[in-house]
């Protein structure tokens, strides 16, 4: 027997590689390993020992059945003809691994596509007869039928649990809970995240490789843990619309350049052409959580048994824990995808409930800072617009767009989805009945419908337009996922769950920073990359209530109205606002002044903000955010603490022109 074969003989018994030989899934990376711990144990590489081919001491050694399965294995030929000895059969087994060195090693992480147990996977599933001992067949404590909340999934029926049953539900909430966010941490470790596919996993197939877990509760729990979170990943999302950037912690600089003109006409000697302006945009995240008290475990297990009992009821939820960590999931999932697109961060308020949408900047809020950073002018001359207007609105703002850019080549419009009817039968009555939308439709490709990108969760009464590359206005956040990441602690009564992430929005290229809005508007939309229109509806104060349903951006105007000519002419002063009607509990209120003294005085409905606001210019602005308190309400007999708004309004910032 050659050394260097006795050698890796010993490498593959050190890395316990056997197993790995037998289903022939030597990875790139672990060819890599034995050729370093080769190197490291016998202070020379394998390629030289192989080179050197010294004998070994010791005589032959005969390969064990073990062996000759792993180089059957690992060659693809049938036991009875591997080599008996072990110089043949290392030397089938080098030159395959040989074969393997010579592949490219793969930049991400290998997974591997492992063949289901189909027995495991309907278990896994949820979808194998309970025993009288276990749920699902599976003979492991986790499931045992003794446990109360167990029982719950097999009978169907309300049982009233007594306090160490309520003790051994938290403890059991808190070991899966556990294992949830540590299986969680562990995938996104190891960029497996991405791997997980529910409709291949619910068939009995996947890429994840759980070969190596022992058929223990471990190995179900894992099993399970990746199924819900495969499961998380097939509800809506915005992210096809607004990528998701990892990785920011708190605030991170982000520089960006943009080039002048290159070249020009041939001159001799040293003359240069060219200019490069650089800025930075800010990734800024803010911390966002979710708190429950479980203070009522059976009002929860009624709800949960009303759940089992419906027909169609998802295997997803097996269990009462699972059960609540999915409905939990689902609901949080909702919410971000609604604030990734229209959540504007507002200082939290000392009451029970904030808005979801008042925890983090969504992409809206995200073009809207750039636009006030004076990096995006906006389009004034297209605002809000109506049924009777919408199509020309969009066509107007196009035209301009293709007037003030070198090449439209790779830009979409954006626009709310909610008024995606209003403009298909705009475009129906002006192009066509019979359009599809499937392609173009002479020189309005463009403005197809189909080829308008549909923003979900924009509220209806949002009126916002842009025209950008995709991937240009995405959303952040630190760790993937970390929002599901539960922790749970028992308490004396209940069951309290929470969780801590952080989310934020940016427009990665919005265009260079400008000293002021006029400096803004002299350079005519040069270098800019992000277009958007106005949206704003008139505010003409002549009574002391105003209504804000139609919009979001008010154009301030509190000037006295004349109306009539000559002797008739009626002049109505202005009034002081002291009421809001129809305004959204989860949006903001921006008041943009149409002349310089428009203002918002510090009274009625606004007595709350801090101090009056009196525009110097044109364009001076407010926003305001609905104020909440808490309230007490009697709900089937119990007491409970809501929050609700006072009908009055917080400052959350504001701009005037400095004198």
């Amino acid at each position: 027997m050659k050394k260097w074969m006795k050698n890796l003989l010993a490498v593959f018994a050190l890395l316990n590689f056997t197993e790995k030989a037998k289903r022939q899934d030597l990875s790139a990376e672990e060819i890599k390993q034995i050729c370093d711990k080769y190197e490291e144990m016998y202070g020379v590489t394998l390629e030289a020992d192989k080179a050197a081919n010294l004998d070994a001491e010791e005589a032959p050694v005969a390969l064990t059945s073990e062996d000759i399965k792993a180089v059957a294995a690992a060659l693809n030929v049938r036991e009875e003809s591997v080599p008996t000895s072990a110089t043949e059969a290392l030397r089938s087994v080098v030159e395959a691994i040989n074969n393997l060195n010579r592949q490219p090693e793969q930049a991400a992480p290998q997974t591997v596509q492992a063949q289901e147990n189909a027995m495991m996977a309907a278990r896994v599933c949820g979808l194998t007869p309970h025993t009288t001992a276990h749920l699902f067949g599976i003979e492991e404590e986790m499931y045992s039928r003794k446990k109360w909340y167990n029982e719950l999934t097999a009978s169907r029926k309300f049982l009233t649990p007594s306090g160490a049953q309520l003790s051994e539900f938290k403890e059991g909430f808190s070991k899966f809970a556990s294992a949830f966010r540590d299986r969680l941490n562990y995938l996104n470790a190891n960029g497996m995240l991405s791997a997980l596919n529910y409709a291949d996993m619910v068939k009995g197939s996947g890429k994840i490789d759980y070969s190596e877990l022992t058929s223990t509760a471990g190995e179900y729990i894992i099993r399970r843990t990746d199924l819900i979170l495969a499961y998380f990943k097939t509800l809506p999302s915005v992210s096809g619309i607004f990528p998701v950037v990892s990785g920011v912690q708190n605030k991170e600089i982000a520089p960006t350049a943009q080039f002048g003109g290159l070249s020009q006409g041939y001159r001799q000697g040293r003359i240069f052409k060219g200019n490069v302006k650089f800025a930075a945009e800010v990734y800024e995240v803010t911390d966002c959580m979710f708190k429950y008290n479980f203070a009522n475990l059976e009002e929860l297990e009624k709800k949960y048994i009303g759940y089992l009992n419906r027909e169609g009821s998802s295997v997803i939820k097996w269990t009462l824990i699972e059960w609540i960590l999915v409905e939990f999931g689902t609901i949080l999932i909702s919410e971000q995808n609604m604030r990734r697109v229209s959540g504007v961060r507002v200082p939290q308020q000392a009451v029970v409930a904030n808005p979801a949408n008042f925890a983090a900047d969504g992409a809206l809020r995200a073009i809207e800072r750039a636009e006030e950073a004076f990096k995006i002018l906006p389009f004034s001359d297209f605002g809000a617009y109506t049924a009777l207007t919408i199509l020309d609105t969009v066509e107007g703002m196009w035209d301009k767009f293709t007037q003030v850019v070198p090449s439209v080549e790779g830009y979409k419009i954006y626009m709310n989805a909610r008024h995606k009817q209003m403009y298909v039968r705009a475009y129906r009555a002006k192009y066509g009945q019979d359009s599809d939308f499937a392609g173009s439709v002479g020189q309005l490709v463009d403005l197809d419908p189909a080829n308008i990108i549909w923003v979900p969760n924009m509220a209806i009464n949002c009126f916002k337009i842009w025209i950008a590359q995709p991937g240009n206005v995405v959303n952040l956040e630190f760790v993937p996922g970390e929002m599901n990441a539960f922790e749970f602690t028992p308490e004396f009564e209940g069951v309290v769950v929470a969780s801590r992430w952080k989310e934020g929005a940016l427009v990665q290229v919005p265009g260079p920073k400008y000293a002021s809005a006029s400096d803004l508007a002299a350079a005519g939309y040069k270098n800019q990359f992000v277009f958007t229109n106005f949206p704003i509806s008139n505010l003409t104060i002549t009574s002391n209530a105003i209504d804000v349903s139609a919009n979001q951006v008010f154009l301030l105007d509190n000037h006295a109205v004349t109306t009539g000519t000559g002797g008739e002419a009626v002049t109505t002063p202005a009034s002081a606002i002291n009421t809001v009607n129809k305004y959204a509990e989860d949006q903001c209120i921006k008041f943009i002044a149409k002349a310089a003294d428009d203002e918002l005085p510090k009274s009625g409905a606004f007595s709350k903000i801090v101090s009056d606001f009196k525009a110097v210019a044109a364009g001076d602005f407010i926003v305001v955010y609905p104020e909440f308190e808490d309230y007490t309400v009697t709900v089937d007999g119990e007491t409970i603490t809501a929050s609700r708004p006072t009908g009055k309004f917080l400052e959350l910032r504001r701009s005037v022109t400095s004198v």
